[in-house]
């Protein structure tokens, strides 16, 4: 099943899209014109402490810190691997917009958290 949140201020929106699969999930974050920038992956380790990630971005793009941000917060929430793929572009982006971005998708990963502890979903 696939879940959508979305959130706007000013020019800027964000939209992200969960997708489990099996006992993970895979999340798009993505505003402006659509592409793919920068994808991470964070898994929680075996004694439990902070997840791993590993964090790629295309040469020219920075949503790098976006996606480890959110991968390791699900990560961490749901006990399982969590991939993170981010694009987001507006023309003329300013260093305001791009921290607003930012914490859009921040409270957007929170969102769709708080929204499957709501739907009982349980941790991996």
């Amino acid at each position: 099943m696939m879940r959508r949140f979305t959130a706007k201020c000013g020019r800027i929106a964000i939209t992200l899209h969960l997708l489990r699969m099996g006992p993970d999930a895979q999340v798009v974050i993505s505003g402006g014109r659509a592409h793919l920038g920068a994808v991470a992956l964070a898994f929680p380790t075996a004694d439990g402490t902070r997840p791993r990630e590993q964090a790629i971005r295309l040469p020219g793009h920075r949503e790098d810190n976006l996606a480890a941000h959110a991968a390791r917060r699900m990560a961490t929430a749901l006990g399982c691997a969590v991939c993170v793929s981010a694009g987001i572009h507006y023309e003329h982006i300013t260093q305001e917009e791009i921290a607003l971005a930012e914490n859009l998708a921040a409270d957007l990963t929170e969102r769709c958290l708080t929204a499957l502890a709501n739907r009982g979903v349980t941790p991996c």
